[in-house]
């Protein structure tokens, strides 16, 4: 039984090994085949095709082939089955020294000797008939991160020992099955194209024509064009490519020659704009040369002038419109201003140290009025929030002109006389930019001005206040806030001192633009309104035989500055009480002449302005006279017992409280009281200091201890002072170290001006 297997075995193994070498053969000589292929426009394998091969001119019929027998491999049915067992071995191959040393070193072991049993020697190939490996596996590593086909597993002497059998049809199979993984290799295609007239000729060449026996054979057998979409189909096929290809180059040109076109277009267009860079280049030399011609006379005339001493800048005026009119755009591009303020500065620099801005304001600004486009005058934008350099106009102004200036303003000026000073400033107001004018106003006018004011003594006041102030209104913008504060200080602290006798202040009426309505309002009620009752009530005597009307034209003349409530609230109450008592005695009379009674009313009546006749109350006054005329005209001889004395305040009082009366179901009005402004000790404070001409300004802290704001006491220059504050009706001030004690307003003076 086991000599039947064996020898089924044997007969299987020769079967398997020449099936193997026959499909060996078939694989080798398919690919020697396709090696040997050339590409072609049709891709019919029935039909005879045109080569594109370079060696090849003339289009040959490839006959067709076999296809080859499937190659074997290891999942098909050709495998072989391989056994050490079998007759016809191959002989030992001669093994490299290296192998021969190492099976000498492994000849003693058990696998070498069952292998040498079965008749295996050294170099011999495994199998029936040898033909398998001679040399053990070689492991081979292979590299990280290698996909499939990246890697031939094969070692090279695995494929030199297997060279010759059929182990190497099989890795070359499994090689070739392994690169289809692979991206194929691009071949380039050689396209060779025929003319119509060299396809006809190879078409119509051929072997010798056969003889001609009759012309119906002649019309049948031979060949004419036709239209027949059958024919040939392979010319068609290469004709359409042929037409293709061309129609490609024919767009390919199309496209190329209009974007030659375009570029001719635009270098034609470049050569027209360099030509016309070129002429304006070449006019803007001729201009540039010209403007250097006219600043070199410019130049010239500059020195001719610094050598004179009473030199005249109007000589230069020509030269400097022939720059604005003739070359506006380069005067602007290329700030030739600095070339005409150059050439004046010497003259000016001369002309400002021999000039009195004071006694001749409108010095150098009728030469300047005519430069005003050529020096730039306020041609910077002074809204802009970036800082800008200045002109060389302003560098001018800011080193030649402004030095005397200040030594004029600071000097010189007194600012009790405002009208130099203004003069000037207005002439020059639009010459100067806004920094200079700053400059000045910041650091010259005002500083005088506000010394000025904290100077005015309202008891000896050598000139008025608003002459101070007055004239500097208009140009001091939101700078006037703070000198109108020590201005409505002073003015306070006048009013305080003043007396109805001394009359109403001169210009007075123009403060009251000045304040707030409830500030002007509360301040003359605080110190005007009770000086004009009290002159009412103690100096004022209504008599008919000789009547004194100076305390009452004392009063009259406020009623322009009064609230008409408040003068006709005065007049009610201390002077209507008095003349309907002596109007009362005059008609209880028993020989009353009743025309002296009424030229008396009209002369009083007259006595008043019309626009305080025409007030309610001075109207309801009169009123009450003439009915109590009235009256006693009626009453007749009974009037000296039946005329009641008429109390006026009752009659007013009654009045009120009749009206409060009716009225009080109606809504209750909102009554704006007399004094609107409460008196507080801190507001005495403010108003002795101003008498003594000291400063009282809140410094925005508080006291660390207290918490109570902190104001600085200080004489009108702002400089030294003393912290103090206000609480519970005291000044604290600091006593020794950072202790504060209460203090007298005196005390506080003396502290000041020490």
């Amino acid at each position: 039984m086991a000599r039947r297997k064996r020898q089924l075995l044997e007969e299987e193994t020769d079967s398997d090994a020449s099936q193997g070498s026959e499909d060996a053969e078939n694989v080798e000589g398919d690919r020697k085949r396709r090696r040997s292929a050339a590409p072609s426009f049709v891709s019919s394998s029935a039909a005879p095709a045109f080569t594109t091969s370079s060696s090849s001119k003339s289009a040959t019929p490839t006959p067709p082939r076999e296809q080859p027998h499937p190659t074997p491999t290891s999942f098909s049915s050709f495998s072989a089955t391989r056994s050490f067992m079998g007759i016809g071995k191959k002989p030992a191959t001669p093994l490299p020294p290296q192998e021969q040393a190492h099976f000498r070193k492994i000849g003693s072991t058990f696998g070498a000797r069952m292998l040498a049993k079965m008749g295996w020697e050294a170099g011999m190939g495994l199998g029936v008939s040898g033909e398998g490996i001679a040399v053990p596996i070689e492991a081979s590593v292979r590299p990280k991160n290698i996909g499939i086909g990246g890697f031939k597993e094969k070692t090279h002497p695995t494929r030199e020992e297997a060279r010759p059998g059929l182990g190497v049809q099989v890795d070359e199979q499994k090689e070739r099955r392994a690169d289809v993984w692979k991206r194929p290799r691009k071949v380039k295609t050689k396209v060779e194209y025929k003319t119509y007239e060299e396809i006809v000729a190879e078409a119509t060449a051929g072997p010798t024509p056969a003889e001609v026996v009759s012309l119906a054979e002649v019309s049948v057998a031979s060949w004419t064009p036709s239209t027949d979409p059958t024919r040939i189909p392979e010319v068609r096929h290469n004709l359409r490519l042929i037409a293709e290809a061309c129609s490609t180059n024919l767009d390919g040109l199309a496209r190329e020659a209009k974007a030659l076109q375009e570029r001719k277009s635009f270098i034609a267009q470049e050569r027209i704009r360099l030509q016309n860079k070129a002429a304006d280049e070449a006019e803007l030399i001729s201009r540039l040369q010209r403007i250097t011609l006219v600043t070199d006379e410019i130049g010239t005339k500059s020195k001719e002038l610094s050598s004179t001493y009473e030199a005249n800048l109007d000589d230069l005026s020509p030269l400097f419109s022939k720059l604005l009119v003739e070359f506006p755009a380069e005067f602007d591009k290329y700030h030739l201003d600095e070339i005409v303020v150059a050439a004046i500065l010497p003259m000016v620099r001369r002309a400002v140290a021999r000039w009195n801005p004071l006694l001749d304001p409108s010095g150098l600004v009728s030469t300047l009025r005519g430069w005003k486009q050529a020096l730039k005058v306020n041609a910077t934008d002074e809204t802009s929030q970036v800082q800008k350099p200045m002109t060389p106009y302003e560098s001018l102004l800011w080193n030649v002109w402004l030095p005397k200036v200040r030594t004029c303003i600071n000097n010189e000026w007194n600012p009790e006389d405002p009208t130099p000073a203004v003069k000037f400033y207005e002439t020059w107001a639009g010459f100067l930019p806004g920094f200079v004018r700053d400059n000045i106003l910041d650091q010259l006018i005002i500083p005088k001005i506000s010394h000025a004011i904290g100077s005015w003594d309202p008891k000896h006041p050598t000139v008025s206040l608003q002459r101070l102030v007055f004239p500097w209104l208009p140009h001091l913008g939101l700078r006037a806030e703070d000198v109108l504060d020590d201005a409505r200080r002073k003015l306070r602290s006048f009013l305080r001192h003043w007396a109805p006798a001394d009359g109403v202040p001169e210009d007075y009426s123009m403060w009251r633009d000045v304040f707030e309505k409830s500030d002007w309002d509360a301040m003359l009620l605080k110190y005007v309104v009770p000086k004009l009752g009290l002159v009412l009530r103690e100096e004022f005597r209504v008599n008919p035989r000789n009547q004194d009307m100076t305390p009452l034209a004392q009063v009259l003349p406020w009623s322009t500055l009064l609230r008409p409530s408040v003068f006709s609230q005065l007049l009610e109450t201390e002077f209507f009480p008095k003349w309907l008592d002596v109007l009362h005695m005059w008609l209880i009379q028993p020989r009353v002449s009743f025309e002296e009674v009424a030229q008396w009313y009209s002369f009083w009546k007259a006595t008043f302005p019309e626009n305080v006749q025409n007030i309610p109350g001075v109207a309801r006054g009169f009123t009450r006279g003439l009915q109590l005329v009235n009256t006693a005209i009626e009453l007749g001889p009974d009037a000296p017992k039946k005329l009641k004395r008429p109390d006026y305040r009752e009659e007013l009082a009654a009045a009120a409280v009749g009206t409060t009366t009716t009225n009080v179901s109606a809504p209750p009005k909102k009554t704006v009281p007399l004094r609107t402004q409460e008196v507080t000790f801190r507001s005495i404070v403010e108003e002795y200091a101003a008498e003594h001409n000291l400063l009282f300004i809140p410094t925005g802290r508080a006291h660390e201890k207290s918490r109570m704001p902190l104001f600085r006491v200080s004489n009108a220059s702002g400089k030294g002072g003393i912290l103090v504050y206000v609480q519970d009706d005291a000044v604290w001030a600091p006593a020794e170290g950072d202790e504060y004690r209460a203090i007298t307003l005196e005390e506080m003076v003396l502290k000041v001006n020490k």
